[in-house]
């Protein structure tokens, strides 16, 4: 689906399904923005790649920032943040990421949150993002794991996300903290994980099987562990 994202936006903004999973998604992302952005000042944000700007919303209602500005690739889906966004946003632009329309130095933080995973350049987009903003925070997912090896592997399964979401990026918890530092040359200050609730990350998930056993392994293994086996979000602050 997620392959032509103004197609998909606009038919995706149409479906109630869709915008309760973004709303409820939204409250996550937000959360481990303003926790790894805790000690630092962030009066001006952009978002790029902000879909139906529910992130933003989030973070405006928890007093995040004092300016906020976002962008996306499709038109259908900046037409939707910008109405849902309108009392707090001044700007909701059409643009790319790895072209931003905006000043060196424009903005305090630039959010990059479920964004670089989708992106043939990556590389480009986070340059982009610490050229208009002092500080950059990126969320992934974190795929290169060992559940998905053994489907890979043995099942010849590829990663769901490819035709679900429209990953082209994969990584592991670690490749990605190398990607930033060593590919993209940026310092990470601070870092987060979150486990995730019982694939509270895909539309329409369900109780089950799959829910009870990681539920099981959530509240029996570490962290760091637990994220080297199934899939998680992991959340930097990083500078150039």
């Amino acid at each position: 689906m997620w392959q032509d994202y103004e197609a998909s936006y606009r038919t995706a903004i149409q479906d109630s399904k869709f915008l309760a999973w973004r709303e409820s998604g939204a409250r996550r992302k937000a959360q481990n923005i303003v926790q790894v952005c805790q000690g630092i000042e962030a009066t001006s944000l952009v978002e790029i790649g902000c879909g139906t700007g529910a992130v933003l919303r989030v973070l405006q209602a928890m007093g995040f920032a004092q300016m906020y500005c976002c962008i996306d690739l499709s038109f259908s889906a900046v037409g939707f943040a910008a109405r849902s966004c309108r009392d707090f946003t001044p700007w909701a632009v059409v643009g790319r990421a790895d072209a931003l329309p905006f000043p060196d130095g424009e903005f305090s933080v630039a959010v990059l949150s479920h964004v670089i995973e989708h992106l043939e350049d990556p590389l480009s987009a986070l340059r982009e993002a610490s050229r208009v903003a002092r500080f950059v925070v990126v969320e992934v997912p974190t795929e290169k794991v060992l559940l998905n090896f053994l489907k890979r592997k043995i099942f010849f399964r590829p990663y769901a996300s490819m035709a679900e979401a429209g990953h082209v990026q994969f990584w592991s918890p670690a490749s990605i903290a190398r990607f930033l530092t060593q590919e993209a040359d940026m310092e990470i200050l601070n870092r987060g994980v979150d486990l995730l609730d019982d694939d509270g990350d895909s539309i329409g998930a369900s109780e089950g099987a799959k829910s009870t056993v990681k539920r099981t392994l959530r509240s029996a293994l570490p962290g760091s562990l637990y994220s080297r086996l199934l899939t998680t979000h992991a959340v930097f602050l990083c500078r150039r």
